[in-house]
């Protein structure tokens, strides 16, 4: 046959195959974070975590990179990050999750602050601490200001210790980094800056202890960094520490529909699941800012840190968690703000949010020594929201004498926005948050607030529906919408790589132009 016609049958059976491809920026190439399940004690002796994930790891063609101690999962599960010098992360997870010893596996996406530049003025002002009086603060603090015997867990890019306004607030027992990059201390600030002392700003929380979890670096982390953040919060809580709220203001988008099905294989659902059955912290999460749907399927093309179309939100798309709350941006006028993503549980303040920033920072203005600074976006929002369930809990113990549940907290401050008759939403179905208003819902239920759901949490899968065709074991993300990083699977790689095979061999393509 004529080596032309060859060609170019060959490129018109490339182009027609269905390909897979996903942005190799998105996850740490060839890291996947497996969690495999409970060693079996009736067969003898347990064998110990290392030498098990060790020899299952040699047995699956790749090589421990991190392990974790006994307890770091949940009833008996290992977790480990391992690394395939040969197969491609997303590939090599697909392949694992097949494996009869494995609970979950997922590449070590990326995840990053849910936060947005702001270029505006930073002098100290009503105008911009507007979000205080927006979700009526001045009415929680005739209640009370906070109290050093409740936690928040910041998991984020730390907290600056030097910040004059947060070093008293601020627990270095428990906590694990500083920040130089200023998202942990802007979120921290609006949680639990000191008040009443006659600079800087006031925080939701005038008193309370702030535990720094760092798990990202200059606005960026992997999966695999929060998984750590999460279990050591875990058992900070399992020891006792009176963790009442968990921030988490970053996001990650995956072409992972928020099925059971598809969840319960996601390592990072396992770990939020676990810290969330305990029942003791709520765990408050970012919506995002790419103005997209939570639990929807993005419309958009690939952005900074969106692969394209096709993919959702994460972690505030997950289901099943009965006390994780999501918080979208809300703008001056109560109305969402345009980048926010919509479907959030609540939405509050986050355009504009004056709050603490780190004291080495030379381009934002300081109010009596302590550096202040303007940012916008869901991570701003988030921290209103933390630093209510602290509050909440201070209240409840100080004034009531009781010790409120996660489940508690989370139905106090979302009846506050939601339930109530006074309450108000935005025209996409979010509920306006207010800790006015979540304080009056927790006094007027306070003998009476259930400490857990009366069943679980579970039929929100029955009732989700997605325009989306994407599944952790079948993308469909265009090409054109992801980086050429990305490496096809099953049959379509294999054709494709015989084509190209074919291709080289007639000498019609230069490999090393392939590479």
């Amino acid at each position: 046959m004529n080596r032309k016609i060859i060609f170019a049958l060959a490129i018109m059976i490339f182009f027609a195959l269905p390909v897979t491809s996903f942005s190799a920026e998105n996850y740490d190439d060839g890291d996947v974070i497996v969690v495999l399940k409970p060693s079996d004690s009736s067969q003898g002796e347990v064998v110990s975590s290392a030498f098990r994930v060790a020899s299952f790891a040699a047995s699956s063609g790749a090589w421990v990179k991190k392990t974790y101690p006994d307890q770091f999962g949940a009833d008996g599960e290992v977790y480990a990050l391992l690394h395939s010098d040969t197969k491609d992360a997303r590939e090599f997870a697909e392949e694992l999750k097949n494996n009869s010893d494995v609970l979950a596996a997922s590449p070590n996406y990326k995840v990053y602050s849910a936060t947005l530049p702001d270029e505006s003025s930073t002098t100290m002002n009503e105008e911009n601490s507007w979000g205080m009086f927006a979700v009526g603060a001045p009415y929680a603090w005739d209640f009370n200001t906070g109290s050093k015997n409740v936690y928040v867990a910041v998991i984020d890019s730390g907290i600056d210790y030097t910040n004059p306004d947060l070093i008293n607030n601020i627990d270095w027992t428990y906590s694990t980094g500083t920040d130089t990059f200023g998202h942990g201390t802007h979120v921290a600030g609006v949680i639990g800056a000191e008040g009443n002392n006659g600079k800087g700003t006031a925080g939701v929380n005038w008193n309370v202890k702030l535990i720094s979890v760092r798990v990202l670096e200059n606005g960026s982390g992997t999966v695999e960094n929060v998984i750590n953040g999460i279990n050591y919060v875990k058992n900070l809580i399992s020891n006792n520490v009176n963790i009442k709220a968990v921030n988490m203001s970053f996001e990650t988008y995956l072409d992972v529909v928020p099925t059971y099905e598809n969840l319960v294989k996601e390592p990072l659902w396992r770990a939020m699941k676990s810290l969330d059955s305990l029942n003791k912290a709520v765990i408050i999460v970012a919506a995002g800012n790419y103005s997209q749907t939570v639990g929807q399927p993005s419309t958009k093309a690939q952005g900074s840190m969106i692969p394209g179309a096709g993919y959702y939100v994460y972690p505030a798309s997950y289901k099943g968690l009965n006390n994780m709350i999501t918080v979208g941006a809300m703008s001056k006028d109560q109305t969402l703000a345009s980048f926010s993503n919509k479907g959030a549980d609540v939405i509050a303040p986050g355009v504009g949010i004056l709050s603490t920033y780190i004291q080495s920072s030379t381009s934002n203005v300081k109010s009596d020594g302590v550096a202040l600074s303007l940012m916008s976006g869901t991570s701003m929002a988030t921290p209103f929201v933390s630093g209510t369930a602290a509050l909440l809990a201070s209240i409840a113990s100080n004034n009531h004498n009781v010790d409120l549940t996660a489940y508690q907290l989370k139905t106090a401050i979302l009846g506050g926005s939601t339930a109530t008759a006074s309450a108000v939403k935005t025209s996409s179905g979010e509920g306006i948050f207010s800790i006015e208003k979540a304080v009056d819902f927790q006094e007027q239920n306070i003998t009476n607030a259930s400490v857990m759901p009366a069943s679980p949490q579970t039929t929100e899968y029955d009732n989700y529906e997605s325009t989306g065709t994407s599944d952790t074991t079948s993308s469909s993300t265009s090409s054109s919408n992801s980086s050429s990083g990305g490496c096809n699977s099953g049959m379509t790689g294999s054709l494709g790589a015989v084509i190209l095979l074919l291709i080289s061999f007639l000498g019609f393509v230069d490999r090393k132009e392939l590479r």
